[in-house]
């Protein structure tokens, strides 16, 4: 998901909609959510939210978004 994000934020610039007119950043969310397994609607809604802004401006967003993405992973089994 991380990955597919940052490939999306290399290629997008802000006048792509200029140039493509059927661009839609929401394609692209759909496209790094589409492989994201069984998520609670919140988490959903959350990360519709964080990969669009990390798209758009990874500068500001990644690290929210993989602080995120690695809180949804479970531990498994680590011992403390």
């Amino acid at each position: 998901m991380v990955q597919a994000t940052g490939a999306l934020a290399m290629a997008y610039y802000p006048e792509v909609h200029a140039d493509d007119a059927d661009y839609s950043i929401g394609d692209d969310v759909d496209f790094v959510l589409s492989d994201a397994g069984e998520l609670e609607p919140a988490d959903v809604a959350a990360l519709r939210d964080l990969v669009a802004r990390t798209i758009i401006d990874p500068t500001n967003h990644r690290e929210a978004l993989v602080e995120y993405v690695f809180g949804l992973v479970p531990d498994g089994g680590e011992d403390s």
